[in-house]
């Protein structure tokens, strides 16, 4: 009867701490980065309008792939060869633009945190936490189901707060119309 090798340190550990372990090693920094930005020791957004440049990553893709299923690039049963060559350069155009525009907003905060672990812990906050916010925000819009709306509306009233607590340059005013003309 042949030997069997003897298990490892970490073969015997379960399941359940690995996932466990797995994310505090995620929410940690994460968390880590929000108390920091909230007390202004790193800037996480410069501005509000620093918000919409990262939460550009997440629309421009779908503001791209709602153009190529409108014009036809959908890929269905009948689909031909010109609307999958369509269908390429919409999700090539995607790439470009989100990649141009993450190159944008990597200088943009470097520039604010010029500390490589300050930028990357910004980073680490700012990309998710926008995404998710205007993930959510064009959800209550469009989504198909009422729970989802629900849902949807909620996380975005719970991350209002947080992002604009996040943002270094709150100034600025809503445009207005001038009192008189003449």
């Amino acid at each position: 009867m042949p030997e069997t090798a003897p298990e490892s340190f970490a073969s015997t550990i379960p399941l359940t701490w690995w996932v466990v372990s797995v994310g505090l090693l995620l929410i940690l920094p994460f968390a880590i980065g929000i108390w920091m930005g909230l007390r202004q020791r790193i800037v996480v957004y410069r501005n509000h309008f620093d918000v919409m440049l990262v939460g550009g990553l997440y629309l421009i893709p779908a503001a791209i792939a709602g153009l190529a299923l409108t014009l036809g690039g959908g890929g269905g049963a009948d689909a031909n060869e010109s609307g999958n060559e369509l269908l390429w350069a919409f999700a090539a155009l995607a790439v470009v633009l989100d990649v141009l525009l993450l190159l944008f907003v990597l200088a943009r905060t470097w520039i604010d945190n010029p500390n490589p672990l300050k930028m990357l812990l910004a980073l680490y906050v700012k990309v998710p936490l926008a995404v998710f916010f205007f993930m959510h925000f064009g959800n209550i819009f469009s989504g198909k189901q009422p729970g989802s709306r629900r849902k949807s509306v909620f996380w975005t009233l719970l991350l209002v707060p947080l992002i604009h607590g996040l943002v270094r340059d709150k100034r600025g005013r809503l445009p207005s119309v001038p009192r008189r003309l003449g």
